[in-house]
């Protein structure tokens, strides 16, 4: 495994640990290094005359700089004599300049009025053309977080930002699932975590190396991990909801989520959060900082620090089953727990979220360069995590050690991930053409150590010595890098009789590669005892040497693009795309999208396009043998219970793949079609409304498990894969129609309550996927029925599969927030519905339903002297929790009381915080 993590941590912490101390020490000091004079004065609106509270105000092309009042009144001291130009922004004001002449010992007096900025909440936006268009203009979807909602959302994670105030958007914490307790399965429009492409700064991100194989939304897939772009850096996110494979490429099937990072300078930001659950647990602690450096007149070094400790929530119940080996009933079982000095809370699991310690750092930078720009941002961050699997009680003899573990034990997962990126380009006009030429790198490597556990299989209960078998071992992991080489143009073209008419092309060349390393032997070898116990350590059996591989492929791309307006009330926009990967073949897409401004204050827009993913390295060459809980049935009883099984998940190239009939991956394509009407019936109030539909064909899953309860199934195994007793694949398996209606409503109501400005923004996305069919292939039912394709239908894909695609994330989703500022105040209020889901297994005894909730999120904010500020806030304000198990058999023993099934918006109940700005 790769040795280094411990020093990227080191590195990355000590980095943040700098830049705060930085922030919080050297900071107020940086510009009064000289005492010679003194710039004071204030920023107004210009519109009413009030103080703008604040506003940044520096002395261009120097070092020298303060942050306005309360009442907008700044100070800046230690100011060379000479003569300067003051600069004065604000969010929501246009720029303001204004020259200044400062003596020996003499203060100099500068008033300045800001204007109301006629673009504010049009910002112009990257995501969905190469010419820029504001956000309300554009013929597709588009929402716009801006740092503000990023701030008042109140969580410390990027992921989960985006699942507070992205109407279409889910995530939440997974628990029980091997590495998916530390990289949240997304979604956006209902589909799934590798259907969306990820940008910074408009650049592809890359995938992280981790695969969800476990039982989770998003099972059989893999997407970015966006907890590692710091939430601190972002300066906006933009969410395209629309397909846009034609304009980027592989991934972009529901949408594109491009990250734009901060290019602030001469403003220093530090914050510290933290907060605690309802519960008592998942106390959390993040700081962070900003700061930004000018280089000459236009550019700009902007760096970001972040540290996060998050400790671990438990919602499981008191362990309610027997426990020792022959003893029975609860009242026997829980003495016998009391004579060892237990009780039955010591003996049960931690569903919750995992604990995770992070240390990021991300510098984005730009310099004119001659006539155009260079310009770079480079991300580095180092996580840790733990969380439990299923505790192996000494009743469980195959799972368990006595003489190292009398009373059972609780394996742990540890993980550690390292994750880079570096981007860098050149952009100029030349002879009337916008060229931007780019390389970017990335990566991520997502390594796995098992503690507080054994491999069984080398315990002989009988022997005293076995206690002093290893408790701990380095199971491997996976590695994904990724190298993209870009070339765009973009040329205005002058047309009589069209208003504006650009062509944009561009090509691209990307390389990927792939990596799975074994761990040690001990993690996943065969012991001596292999004859009556498990092998490999318990949990997480190592990845073995017959798993390991180093794979790369080549894509090769090219896009050409017509964006027009065509009239004042006539958009239009044409592209298409052609790629070719070395391992699947070509793919050629197109998109016409446009909009028809009805009147003034109306207008419509819609777009068809055609999409594809291609199948990532991971489905394709990914495998290993893992500890699974299945539901089993007793042949004695007819019950429903949950037992462990090796469960071999083969890679889509290898022999026993073939053997079962497994063809090669293909890439899943896309059919998008989505119409919407934008409305402004008043200056202060917009309203969107946009339909979808996304018919994908060939979706890439994880199939069902084939058993060894199957002689054919029993007999592959026994010859290819040891010790494993039951299979899954990666195969091109169904074909699913997605429905939805997005709603986006504001309302801005300025200066109009006591002196203060109200917003209101209202959401609600209804998103439904229907299964419409199962791709079986002939090669399966050839090898088990006889070439019957109906008879391995549910091998290939069962209810439990079919209800991961359609019921356990929420159809609906709606909300509604208000924002209040006046002064130095700042409020958030939100509600948040979240409709009801379904959990649907293999039998239908035990489905079960679990109903809508609201919950109430509150930022309450106030802005002290001397920059500081200070919020409290409440996340799921009133602790609402959803829907417990009602049956039995699904709690396990009271173990699961809330589903680790289906995604509503997690389990951790409410979460209060406080936190401290300090901005300079």
């Amino acid at each position: 495994m790769i040795r280094h993590r411990l020093g990227s941590y080191l590195v990355s912490t000590a980095a943040t640990v700098f830049l705060f101390g930085f922030a919080l020490v050297a900071g107020p000091s940086v510009a009064f290094a000289q005492q010679t004079g003194t710039v004071s004065g204030t920023v107004t609106d210009e519109a009413t005359g009030v103080g703008v509270a604040g506003a940044q105000v520096v002395l261009r092309d120097t070092p020298y700089g303060a942050v306005a009042d309360d009442n907008g009144q700044f100070t800046i001291e230690g100011v060379p004599a000479g003569t300067y130009t003051v600069e004065a922004s604000f969010i929501g004001y246009l720029t303001i300049e204004s020259e200044v002449t400062v003596g020996p010992s003499a203060a100099a007096q500068a008033t300045i009025a800001l204007p109301a900025d006629p673009e504010f909440g049009e910002t112009i936006v990257i995501v969905g053309a190469r010419t820029q268009r504001s956000v309300t203009n554009t013929p597709v979807a588009v929402d716009l977080i801006d740092s503000e909602a990023i701030e008042q959302s109140g969580q410390a994670e990027t992921n989960q930002i985006l699942a507070t105030v992205a109407p279409s958007y889910n995530a939440t914490h997974q628990t029980i699932s091997d590495g998916s307790d530390h990289i949240n399965p997304a979604s956006l429009r209902g589909l799934g975590p590798g259907q969306v492409l990820v940008l910074v700064n408009g650049r592809r991100r890359h995938n992280t190396a981790l695969m969800h194989v476990n039982g989770t939304f998003g099972r059989g897939t893999v997407g970015v991990d966006l907890n590692s772009i710091p939430a601190h850096a972002i300066k906006r996110i933009e969410v395209l909801r629309d397909g846009a494979s034609a304009q980027y490429g592989s991934d972009a099937i529901a949408g594109v989520i491009n990250i734009v990072l901060k290019d602030y300078k001469d403003l220093l930001d530090a914050r510290v959060h933290t907060g605690i659950t309802a519960f008592g647990d998942g106390f959390e602690t993040k700081l962070a900082a900003n700061y930004g450096v000018g280089i000459g007149k236009d550019g700009y070094v902007n760096i970001t620090g972040e540290f996060l400790q998050r400790n671990n929530t438990d919602r499981s119940g008191d362990w309610a089953g027997t426990f020792y080996p022959g003893v029975t009933g609860f009242d026997e079982t829980t003495q016998m727990l009391q004579d060892n000095g237990l009780t039955r809370e010591d003996v049960s699991m931690e569903i919750g979220q995992s604990q995770a310690t992070a240390g990021m750092l991300v510098v984005n930078a730009a310099m004119p360069v001659g006539a155009g720009e260079v310009y770079a941002n480079a991300s580095g961050s180092y996580r840790v995590g733990q969380a439990a699997g299923f505790y192996r009680r000494p009743e469980q003899r195959d799972r368990s050690c006595d003489p190292l573990y009398a009373n059972g034990f609780l394996p742990e997962i540890h993980v550690d991930s390292i994750d880079w990126a570096l981007a860098g380009g050149y952009r100029q006009d030349i002879a009337g053409f916008d060229v931007d030429v780019s390389v970017s790198h990335g990566g991520n490597s997502f390594g796995y150590n098992i503690q507080n556990s054994v491999n069984a299989s080398y315990c002989d209960d009988n022997d005293p010595s076995a206690a002093n078998l290893a408790t701990e071992a380095d199971a491997g992991g996976p590695l994904f890098s990724q190298t993209s080489a870009n070339a765009d143009v973009v040329r205005p073209l002058y047309v009589a009789g069209i208003n504006k008419l650009a062509i944009a092309a561009g090509a691209e060349v990307r390389i990927e590669n792939y990596q799975l390393t074994a761990g040690e032997e001990y993690s996943y070898a065969c012991g001596p005892e292999a004859g009556g116990k498990a092998c490999g350590i318990q949990v997480f059996p190592g990845f073995r040497p017959d798993n390991e591989v180093n794979e790369s492929r080549t894509s090769l791309g090219a896009y050409l693009g017509l964006e027009s307006e065509l009239s004042d009330s006539l958009t239009l926009d044409v592209a298409g795309r052609f790629e070719d990967f070395d391992d699947f073949g070509s793919t050629l897409n197109g998109k016409v999208a446009a909009r028809w401004n009805l009147k003034e204050n109306m207008g419509l827009r819609g777009a068809v396009s055609t999409g594809y993913r291609a199948p990532a390295l991971h489905q394709i060459w990914y495998s290993t043998i893992s500890t699974q809980f299945v539901d089993v049935v007793d042949p004695d009883t007819g019950e429903t219970m949950l037992e462990p099984r090796q469960v071999l998940t083969a890679n889509n190239r290898s022999d026993v793949a073939a053997a079962f009939g497994i063809p090669e991956l293909d890439e899943e394509t896309s059919l998008n079609i989505s119409a919407g009407v934008v409305a402004k019936p008043h200056e202060l109030f917009t309203l969107t409304l946009d339909l979808y539909r996304i018919a994908i064909d060939d979706r890439i899953v994880l199939t069902s498990r084939f058993t060894d309860a199957d002689p054919i199934v029993a007999d592959i195994l026994a010859s290819t894969a040891g010790d494993a007793s039951q299979a899954q694949f990666f195969t091109n398996a169904v074909d699913t129609i997605t429905r939805g209606v997005d709603i986006v409503a504001n309302l801005d109501i300025p200066g109009t309550v006591k002196g203060g400005s109200l917003s209101f923004t209202g959401t609600a996305n209804f998103t439904r996927t229907d299964v419409q069919r199962v791709n079986i292939p002939q090669g399966v039912a050839d090898t088990f029925s006889g070439g019957d394709l109906e008879a391995v239908r549910t091998i290939i894909f069962n209810r439990e599969e079919e209800n991961r695609l359609e019921d356990v994330l929420p159809r609906t989703k709606a909300g509604l927030t208000a924002r209040y500022s006046r002064g130095p105040v700042s409020a958030l209020a939100r509600a948040t519905y979240y409709g009801g889901v379904l959990y649907r297994p293999t039998n239908p005894e035990l489905d079960e339903e679990f109903d809508p909730k609201v919950i109430f999120d509150v930022d309450l904010g106030y802005q002290l002297m001397g920059g500081f500020k200070v919020s409290l806030g409440a996340k799921n304000l009133l602790n609402t929790m959803p829907d417990e198990h009602d049956l039995a058999v699904n709690r396990f023993n009271d173990q699961f009381q809330y589903s680790r099934r289906v995604s509503q918006y997690g389990i951790n109940g409410g979460f209060y915080y406080l936190r401290l700005q300090y901005l300079m």
